[in-house]
């Protein structure tokens, strides 16, 4: 089904935004009320092709994309403003412990409470909120420990589809795919590419058959790495997540990661 939806349309890393003018306090990574000891490193993703509530009776859309956004707030305390399909936040100290989320927009409405299980101090973990009106839930996804060199990872995060595989292809000639793993809904898999690779990109789909813009490439993320290379500078991840799609959407975004 993804078949019916356009080309992939690249989404990197967005920074957090403070809260002001939202409400409630922001997370910070400067906060003394939070101690690294007992933090984890959290990154949270709308992976929700629509996040909807009840609006005169009837369930409507609240986080429309970048130019009409929700922010999403975390026990009360906003952690960015920036919350649509296919936005990810950097990373940012949280609490030990399970947690209440909430969308808003700055009408008020929301979806929400969203629980999550509870998280452990010390470790780093992607939170991606999926589904559908009125059922949305929060996947937890643990990050993947540091290899020695290059590696790709898929987050799977799409319950219409879930079950994918993933691999790389040559990134300059769009071609020699090769399947290198699989994914089930909810779980990250991280395969390694060896020491250092160059012209890469990386696949979602079925077999060695991508999905209809399911391809990414690490230059697409990183214009200055103009070979597609991995290690470089201090990355060495390179990130797939794949969400259900939505008209005019694609499934699969990206990031590149330490």
């Amino acid at each position: 089904m993804f078949d019916k939806f356009c080309r992939l349309r690249v989404v990197v890393l967005v920074c957090t935004i403070a809260a002001a003018g939202c409400g409630g306090s922001t997370y910070s990574s400067s906060s003394s009320s939070l101690p690294s000891a007992g933090n984890a490193q959290v990154r949270f993703i709308d992976g929700a092709p629509s996040l909807e509530t009840i609006i005169n009776g009837v369930p409507q859309p609240i986080c429309g994309g970048p130019s009409s956004v929700c922010y999403l707030r975390v026990n009360g305390q906003t952690v960015t403003q920036l919350f649509y399909y296919g936005s990810i936040t950097n990373f940012m100290p949280i609490p030990a412990g399970a947690h209440s989320m909430r969308a808003l927009n700055t009408n008020g409405y929301f979806v929400g409470p969203l629980k999550t299980p509870s998280l452990t101090a010390g470790h780093n973990y992607t939170l991606i909120v999926v589904g559908s009106y009125p059922n949305y839930q929060v996947l937890t996804f643990e990050e993947p420990k540091n290899g020695d060199g290059a590696q790709l990872s898929l987050y799977e995060a799409s319950p219409v589809a879930p079950d994918l595989d993933f691999g790389r292809f040559n990134a300059s000639t769009q071609s020699g795919f090769t399947k290198l793993g699989s994914a089930h809904l909810g779980n990250v898999v991280t395969v390694s590419l060896g020491k250092s690779v160059t012209n890469l990109g990386g696949y979602t789909g079925h077999g060695t058959t991508p999905l209809t813009g399911g391809t990414l490439t690490v230059a697409q993320l990183n214009s200055f790495d103009t070979d597609s290379a991995l290690p470089f500078n201090k990355t060495t991840r390179f990130s797939l997540f794949v969400f259900d799609p939505r008209t005019g959407s694609n499934p699969i975004i990206g990031s590149l990661d330490p």
